[in-house]
């Protein structure tokens, strides 16, 4: 079987692929650069375009300008600076740091203050009055009175800056309403002071700025006297020379932060309601702290015996602690000779409490009747002494005399009756020390 040639005709038919001509990738690139060319152009149009719009309507937007100004910056400088500096006074705290309060006169008083104020930024405060006012209690009157009010000298105050107003004299404006806020500054640990200024001129650099102050600050108070007490006491029986029987220290402690210039003050030495005594201190300083001023007074011994059951009616409590509880209260406050009615208004209506060992009190009075006078040797007998103080010597006489009997013999053995009686206050003084020593230990004894 002859073989047929092969047929080649289709395949000499199929397109050949040629790889793509070199006029062919010039003619692609330069489509790319004709785009480029083309954005670039758009852009740069636009930009002058925009600029050709600027030219030719500058005067438009310099008008929209002038108007937007014309409406923020009196909104900046009128409303949102002074804003901003009035939640600046009204974020102080004006913490009170120190100063003094002394009661110089009937109707003024000399006082200064330290305190700080905080800016983040440098301002100057013109000279301002500021005004101290009790703050208003729940369902009260606003009270818009002073009772005070003192100056605050120019003040250039940058971040935190010390503060202080210097020693003035001031006048009491209201005088109900000082005795009100000494009574709430006396009571309480600490106690609301508000102050306020009305027209407070405060400078940033060239700008000038009205503001008033209203804020209620906290002052440190004196608690009461928590902790008043007496640190050690001597009688004189009889009285000295200078006519008082007793003197010794107090312990005046003072809570808060101001010194009180008190003057002469006189307190009363009372037992419940029975008033036993006077007790006076001379140009009183409370400063800050434990104060142990001196104090000379006298103890109403002719008032102690004839109300004895009363007074033990109040102590059954302190008694059981080996303690005499007695109070004190204000009587009297001179300075310079002149009665300071409104420290009296405070001081005369409080009762402040404190406590004498039992033990250390009876041997005080021993010690001091024992010493007959302020040198210990003035030779004064127990029996005339006892029967002075306590109104009721013939009470002593019957028992010395019975004592006499059993412990020295008949009145006949002994011519010499001066020389019987300082016998028997001898006598009757050791008994008496033996018999305060065993309430001692009985005293140890029950707290143990």
């Amino acid at each position: 079987m002859a073989t047929q040639p092969e047929d080649r005709s289709d395949i000499s038919a199929a397109p050949r692929i040629e790889p793509p001509s070199g006029n062919t990738r010039d003619a692609a690139s330069s489509f790319d650069d004709a785009v480029g060319d083309k954005t670039q152009l758009s852009t740069g149009s636009m930009w002058e375009k925009l600029k050709q719009h600027f030219r030719r309507r500058w005067w438009i937007y310099l008008i929209a300008t002038v108007i937007l100004l014309a409406i923020l910056l009196p909104l900046l400088f009128k409303v949102i600076i002074p804003a901003i500096i009035k939640n600046i006074v009204d974020d102080q705290e004006l913490p009170v740091k120190g100063g003094f309060l002394n009661f110089t006169e009937p109707t003024r008083l000399r006082i200064g203050l330290d305190t700080l104020l905080d800016t983040p930024l440098g301002v100057k405060i013109d000279p301002v009055p500021l005004s101290l006012l009790q703050p208003p209690v729940d369902g009260a009157d606003d009270k818009e009175t002073p009772f005070l009010t003192l100056q605050m000298p120019e003040q250039h105050v940058n971040h935190v800056t010390d503060v202080k107003i210097p020693s003035q004299v001031v006048d009491i404006l209201d005088h109900t309403q000082l005795v009100a806020w000494f009574n709430e500054f006396f009571d309480k640990e600490t106690v609301d002071l508000r102050l306020k200024a009305d027209d407070l001129s405060a400078h940033l650099g060239a700008l000038d700025y009205q503001v008033s102050l209203d804020k209620t600050i906290k002052v440190p108070g004196l608690n009461y006297l928590k902790g008043f007490g007496v640190l050690d006491m001597q009688f004189t029986i009889p009285p000295g020379p200078s006519g008082h029987n007793m003197k010794g220290h107090l312990n005046i402690p003072n809570a808060g932060v101001l010194t009180l210039g008190m003057g002469n003050v006189t307190f009363n030495v009372m037992a419940g309601d029975i008033n036993l005594g006077l007790v006076h201190i001379y140009n009183l300083d409370l400063k800050p702290g434990n104060n142990t001023p001196p104090f000379e007074g006298d103890f109403y011994f002719d008032e102690l015996v004839p109300n004895l059951a009363a007074i033990m009616e109040t102590q059954h409590e302190s008694l059981s602690n080996g303690m005499i509880a007695f109070n004190t209260s204000g009587n009297s406050t001179f300075h310079n000779g002149r009665r300071i009615d409104y420290v009296e208004g405070v001081l005369n209506r409080k009762h402040i409490p404190f406590t004498i060992p039992v033990t250390t009190l009876l041997l005080d009075v021993l010690s001091g009747v024992l010493a007959g006078g302020t040198d210990g040797s003035s030779g004064v007998p127990l029996l005339d002494t006892l029967g002075d103080v306590l109104g009721n010597k013939t009470l002593f006489d019957q028992m010395l005399g019975h004592f006499d009997t059993q412990s020295i013999g008949s009145s006949s053995e002994v011519t010499d009756t001066a020389r019987l009686k300082r016998t028997a206050a001898r006598k009757l003084g050791r008994s008496m020390q033996m018999n305060l020593f065993r309430l001692g230990l009985r005293t140890m004894r029950s707290k143990l």
